[in-house]
Formats: C-alpha cells, structure tokens, sequence
C-alpha cells in the first residue's frame, strides 16, 4: 500500500511538472507577444506634423490583437509585397483571387480611416515576366511591352481607382548607386544615363522595362527606352485620376542620386505640361518622391537626410519617408542589438525625425518599413522601433521626447546651423525580401511540449520499473 501511494505521489509529481512546464512557456510566449496599447500612439503623437503609416500584409489585416495594434499606432497602410506585380498577375489570365482579397483588405483599411499606398505598378524586380519578356526571355519590343503596361496598369490602378490614397507607380528605376552630379547644373536628360538598363551584369541592376522599350525603339522620332517611366505615370493618372502618384528610390540621400530623382521629376512633369492628355494644368504628373529611407546605424547622415528633403521640396512634388528601418551596422555588416547599439540607434531616429518636424511643411506621412523587428526584412539588425516581444524600444521612446518633451537640452539639434552636405550613405540591400513572423512562439510551444512529454513518459518508466 505505501509502495503504491509512493508510485502515484511519482507520477503525480511528473505530471504536475510538465504541465506546469508546458503552461509557463506558453504563458510567457503570450504574455511576451502582447502590443502595449497604453502606451502613446504613434499616430496621435505626431497628428500635427505628418500621418505615421506601416506595411501590413492582407491576412494580417484579420489578425485581431494585429489589426488592433496597427489601429492605434498607424492612419497609412502598405502591403509589404501583396500589390507587387509577381502576386497580383503572375500570368495575363486569372487576377481575379489577388483583387479578392485585396478588396477586403482594402475595405478593411477605409472602415478604420486607415489611407491605402498601392505598392508597386512598374519594377524591374517582383514583376511578372510575361509583361516585357517572351517565353524564352527575351525582351519584347517596345510596342508589346507598352501595350502591356497600359493593359496592367488599366486592370489594376483602374479596378482599385477611388479607394487607394497613392500609388508607388515606378519604383526604384535608378541605379544603386549614382555618381557624383556634374558641378555646374546637370544637363537636360543627365538623370536618363544613370537608369538601370538591360545590360548590367548584375541581375538586381538590369531592368526589364529598360530593356524591352529599347528594343524596336525609334531614336529618329526621339523615343527613349526611359519613356517607359513617363508613359507608367500617365497610365496610372488615366486610370485613377485621384491618386498621388509617386515615384520610390533607395539610397537618395546620396549626393548623385537625389539630383537625378530631382532632375527626373522635373523634367518629366515639364513633359506633362505640354501633353493632350493632361486635363488638369497645374496639376503635376509624378506628384510625390518617396524616400525609402532604408539607412544604417554605421554611416546615417541626418544633414544628408535634411538636404535631400530641402531638394526634392524644390520641384514642386510631395515628399514622403516611404520605408524607414534603421539597421544596426552597416552594409554587409548586421550587428547585435548591444546596449550601445540600441542606444545609437535611438539618438539616429530621433535625430532623423527631427528633421522630418522641421520640414513637416514639405513631408505627407512617414511609413516604418515593419512593425517589430523580427518582422523586418532586416530583421538580423533590429531595425524597427519594437522588440521581438513586441516591447516598445528606446527608438521609440527617443521619437516620442520629440513631442512630449523631457529631451535633454544637450542633445537637442541646433535648427540654426547651416546645413552641409555629409559623406552619402553605403547602398542598402535590395528590398525583395517578405517579412517573416518570429519563430520564437512556436518554438518555446515545440519545447514545452516535448520536454512534457518526456517527463510524463520518464515517470511511466520509472514506475513500471518500480
């Protein structure tokens, strides 16, 4: 009888232990993986200089901790990679599933007065071949690849016309890099040389669009494989008339490259002026520059950042801050969120969004390019204002003592220095990459189950050999 009591106070004991395993892990996975919503809204902090936007992919729209998260904090939305051309229209046949879902994540956006970016219409990567490309890869020629385009811009930009706020319509059409701009004023067209074409021995430089509308092109007439740029941004206008039209580029702080965005949207807005189809005068074509923003905590230059505003400012155009993260290290180079680390990385964004205050004037929202790090798409960075337990970080904090006060005075940026140029940021890496949920859930689970299992199955044994 004491030897039986024995065995059950054992096998209780095993039982009791593993369940009480298996309840902390999840417990803590939980408890780990709640949004605070006490804490200030992003939105509301900054309502009176810009909206505050983030991507949200469509079936997290319908997550419902998520979507209340995204709610309190953001008033702009943009699919990471769902309104790209490879997931709408992966063949000319059969959109009808993308723009399904696309609707109700849509509606899901107006009914909770968050505006919707439509990312993206034209890109040389995550585009669907059969848009400038036969079936053994060769470029089409100019006339097919333009009849696509319009084909693809008119289904989608029209099926959606009236409920997108902006459209990214082409999207990072210039060269990584681009060299230093000439001393005296560029020379009209100077921003065509330093597009990607279809001859770059790297594959993430070549651009298809390029490619196809050199081929059969009439250089007598005065066709230009860059046309396809202007022609994506008048198709657009044609089919939603309402949206912001943008055009979207990495590594525009660097002295060359934000000369040839400028350039680039100068010259095709004074295109559009003299267009027939234009039956708005005034009105500008290629609207807003978006400044992906995709920096490093090795080399940001906030000075840079503030000059590359002051010049997209000065054609005319909205600017907006369209894809933010702030990885720490540099190109090549992820570095560890040490509490160094963290720290600059803190000092960084509140100093860049120091001078997105001051040039509210100039700027239409700022967009974060990930809700919490382990989401980002750089993610071996840390590069988001959250922490894998979705805990606000001191990135975050530092953003907000812009507003709410309690900044130190001597870390406040002077606004009366005179601004100088800075060495360019280094070249970021492609932004082709999905953003991933963390695993670290699923794995504590996995852990508490088999270790319950173990001991539950450890205590049978042990009893049986008693």
């Amino acid at each position: 009888m004491q030897k039986r009591t024995q065995k059950r106070k054992i096998l209780f004991t095993f039982v009791l232990t593993a369940v009480l395993a298996l309840s902390f892990s999840v417990s803590f996975t939980a408890s780990a993986r709640e949004w605070d919503l006490t804490i200030p809204s992003l939105k509301e902090v900054f309502a009176d200089y810009f909206p505050i936007g983030n991507i949200l992919e469509p079936a997290e729209a319908f997550e419902g901790k998520t979507a209340e998260m995204f709610t309190y904090h953001y008033n702009f939305v943009t699919a990471e990679n769902a309104m790209k051309p490879s997931y709408i229209a992966r063949t000319p046949h059969d959109w009808d599933f993308s723009f399904h879902r696309l609707d109700m994540y849509i509606d899901w956006a107006l009914e909770n007065d968050i505006q919707v970016v439509g990312h993206t219409l034209v890109w040389h990567s995550q585009s669907a071949a059969w848009l400038t490309n036969d079936e053994e890869g060769n470029p089409l020629t100019r006339a097919e690849a333009r009849v696509n385009m319009e084909r693809y811009i008119n289904t989608v930009a029209g099926h959606f016309a009236g409920r997108i706020y902006s459209w990214d319509v082409v999207n990072e059409a210039l060269r990584t890099s681009v060299g230093s701009p000439p001393i005296t004023p560029a020379d009209e067209g100077w921003w065509k040389n330093m597009l990607r074409t279809g001859s770059e021995s790297s594959a993430n430089e070549a651009s298809a669009w390029y490619a196809a509308y050199a081929n059969g092109m009439d250089e007598a007439a005065g066709e230009c494989p860059s046309d396809y740029i202007y022609d994506a941004f008048v198709f657009a206008r044609l089919a939603d008339p309402n949206a912001i039209l943008y055009y979207n580029d990495f590594n525009e702080t660097g002295a060359g490259k934000r000369e040839a965005m400028a350039q680039m949207t100068e010259e095709i807005n004074a295109r559009w002026e003299t267009d027939p189809r234009n039956t708005e005068p005034g009105r500008l074509l290629l609207e807003g520059i978006g400044m992906q923003a995709h920096y490093w905590t090795s080399d940001l230059s906030p000075v840079s950042v503030e000059l590359t505003i002051m010049r997209f400012a000065e054609t005319g155009a909205k600017v907006s801050i369209t894809e933010i993260d702030i990885p720490m290290g540099r190109y090549g180079a992820y570095e560890d969120a040490t509490e160094e680390n963290l720290t600059l990385q803190a000092k960084l964004y509140r100093d860049v969004f120091d001078v997105f205050m001051r040039h509210s004037d100039s700027i239409e929202r700022v967009t974060f390019w990930g809700k919490a790090d382990p989401q980002s798409w750089r993610k071996e960075g840390s590069p988001l204002l959250f922490n894998a337990n979705f805990e606000a970080k001191e990135a975050y904090h530092s953003i907000l003592t812009l507003v709410l006060g309690a900044v130190p005075a001597d870390t406040q940026n002077n606004t009366e220095t005179e601004v100088t140029e800075q060495p360019a940021v280094t070249a970021p890496q492609e932004d082709t990459q999905d953003g991933k949920e963390s695993s670290l859930p699923v794995l504590w689970i996995i852990i508490a189950i088999a270790g319950g299992a173990v001991l539950i199955i450890g205590g049978i044994v042990l009893l049986k050999k008693r």
